[in-house]
């Protein structure tokens, strides 16, 4: 088995953005390097300002440069390209997503370490970001002697150096979980515990569809939410529908359950249920049973 360590720079991060560095490296088992990939390309669209701020790959820098697919590295990543061999990425689904638009379609096992790293440390730290855990567990500690023996120097946000300080952190992780335990947890959705952002950052997803059910409803609406975090909200949306307490959550009657509200507005109720836009379909159901077993 091959393992392939992988980053990409991009023109942007929007559905039309195209790949501008194309960098991994391929180790053997036991992560000694054996071969670096790192080719700039030229992309069919500009970069745009707010790309080249971070990673400051320049117009400049891409002239006479090979399209992605014309690339050693992209040819490289073609032939490497079997369900014998892993891919690691921080945060897989962006760089799967624009190797797609190149014409790659990964046959390899897979390892997104910012999947692994927000499911099984939800609380170590404020962020799962690759270069907060760079800092955090001091892996840049072992960067100087890597670049030495590599001939390379690293530089914020490029293709290659990540995929230095992605190596450093998959070393990290492989010492605390074995690989079929990494890749398994990969091939589906994650259900987490933690919720890692927004107003209830840190709470476990259980408790806050106990306690404010309205707001995974709400967060169930956003057409960015990714797999694991649409999984671990239905879950507990799921796992608590029995016990949960039911509350509405805007307009004068703010915080009181349907039943409440039916003993001293029914007509209230009756508008919640034919009228309010907002109104989520689990709330939506209750009300419409109380309002039939309760003439």
């Amino acid at each position: 088995m091959k393992i392939i360590i992988l980053d990409t720079e991009t023109t942007g991060g929007g559905q039309g953005d195209r790949i501008c560095q194309l960098s991994f490296l391929v180790c053997n088992e036991d992560l000694e390097i054996e071969a670096i990939y790192n080719d700039l390309c030229t992309p069919p669209l500009p970069i745009s300002f707010e790309a080249m701020a971070i990673h400051h790959i320049t117009p400049e820098m891409l002239e006479g440069k090979e399209t992605c697919q014309e690339s050693r590295a992209y040819q490289a990543l073609c032939e490497l390209n079997h369900p014998s061999n892993l891919l690691v990425i921080q945060n897989a689904a962006f760089d799967l997503g624009m190797l797609e638009k190149e014409g790659y379609i990964s046959k390899m096992q897979l390892i997104d370490t910012f999947r692994i790293l927000r499911a099984y440390y939800p609380n170590d730290g404020t962020s799962s970001s690759l270069q907060y855990k760079r800092y955090q567990w001091g892996l840049y500690r072992y960067e100087a002697e890597q670049c030495r023996q590599l001939g390379i120097t690293l530089s914020a946000h490029d293709a290659l150096s990540d995929v230095i300080v992605l190596k450093n952190l998959f070393e990290k992780l492989s010492t605390d979980h074995s690989l079929p335990k990494m890749i398994i947890a990969c091939e589906a959705p994650i259900i987490l515990e933690y919720i890692p952002y927004g107003k209830h950052k840190g709470k476990r997803f259980v408790d806050v569809a106990k306690e404010a059910r309205g707001d995974l409803h709400y967060m169930l609406k956003s057409e960015s939410l990714d797999q694991d975090i649409k999984a671990s909200i239905e879950h507990a949306l799921d796992t608590t529908k029995e016990t949960a307490v039911l509350t509405i959550t805007f307009g004068k009657y703010a915080g009181k359950t349907p039943q409440e509200i039916l003993e001293i507005d029914r007509n209230y109720l009756y508008w919640l249920h034919t009228k309010a836009e907002n109104l989520h379909e689990e709330l939506k159901e209750q009300i419409g049973k109380l309002l039939v077993s309760i003439p």
